[in-house]
């Protein structure tokens, strides 16, 4: 408890106050129908080359912050981010389950390797370092029966001190952008799930509805100004065309590409939306 107190006083003044500010931001962006909005302020190659930080939520959960913080933990990069940032993302390395398995400076990213966290940040780092301090990890922690129960609450809590807090740190307080993706559930709800493949991880809800056309809002915000600048509800919607000689059946790959090349679309309408916006012309 001493050392989560430690944690507490390093970390709560910088990190706390920028969660609460963005979260009132997502849950604005998850309120009814809004008009589009791009200001003169939204620069695209200012926007596509950070520092900023990313969060993708299904908007059912976007509401309260309980909801919100618990979905985090399923926010990834995806084909958004690839074609709307400059991202240099490391994809090789040693492999990790967990910040456990890296040594100082380094995180267990998107891709399960250690490397050093790359543009954009992903909230869901932050939501991870934040668990160490909350509630429910303390009232845990009291209920730990054994000291081998303890130890391994002390294990967790010296890997994210280690790891996470010194990358969200001096990644949300050199932040220049936060962009937020609020996936709508499509017609008729989310689709069913695909069939179930030994040795393949189920579809999560926020996939299943990424694999379809789907509205999905956009919102991207100055940090340092604490300002909007860009709003957008658009259909995250697109088709590809396989090539070569060894096309892809695999359903479960094929969802995959599916999903990106989805999610890519609604990247190109933002990047469209600051285009027009940058040209004189209308909001879409």
């Amino acid at each position: 408890m001493a050392k989560q107190r430690a944690v507490m006083q390093a970390l709560g003044p910088k990190i706390i106050p920028f969660r609460d500010r963005v979260e009132a931001w997502v849950m604005q962006l998850a309120e009814g129908p809004l008009p589009n909005v791009v200001t003169p302020e939204a620069n695209l190659e200012a926007i596509a080359t950070g520092p900023g930080v990313y969060l993708r939520l299904r908007l059912a959960n976007a509401k309260e912050p309980a909801t919100m913080r618990s979905a985090a933990a399923r926010s990834l990069r995806d084909g958004f981010t690839s074609c709307l940032f400059v991202r240099r993302e490391q994809t090789d390395g040693k492999f990790c389950k967990s910040p456990a398995d890296c040594s100082g400076g380094l995180l267990c990213n998107d891709w399960s390797v250690c490397a050093r966290p790359s543009q954009p940040y992903n909230l869901r780092l932050a939501y991870r370092t934040l668990r160490i301090l909350s509630p429910e990890w303390t009232d845990d922690l009291h209920r730990a029966s054994t000291d081998l129960s303890v130890r391994a609450f002390e294990l967790e809590l010296d890997a994210v001190t280690r790891n996470d807090v010194p990358a969200a740190i001096e990644l949300l307080s050199r932040a220049r952008y936060f962009t937020a993706v609020l996936d709508e559930d499509p017609q008729g709800g989310p689709p069913p799930a695909l069939d179930h493949v030994k040795g393949q991880a189920d579809e999560s809800v926020e996939e299943r509805i990424q694999r379809v056309p789907h509205p999905a809002r956009v919102g991207i915000w100055d940090v340092r100004e604490n300002k909007l600048i860009l709003r957008l509800r658009a259909v995250a919607g697109g088709d590809f065309v396989p090539v070569g000689n060894r096309a892809v059946t695999s359903p479960e790959t094929r969802a995959a590409e599916q999903r990106q090349v989805n999610s890519c679309a609604l990247a190109l309408e933002v990047k469209e939306a600051i285009g027009a916006q940058a040209a004189g012309a209308a909001p879409p």
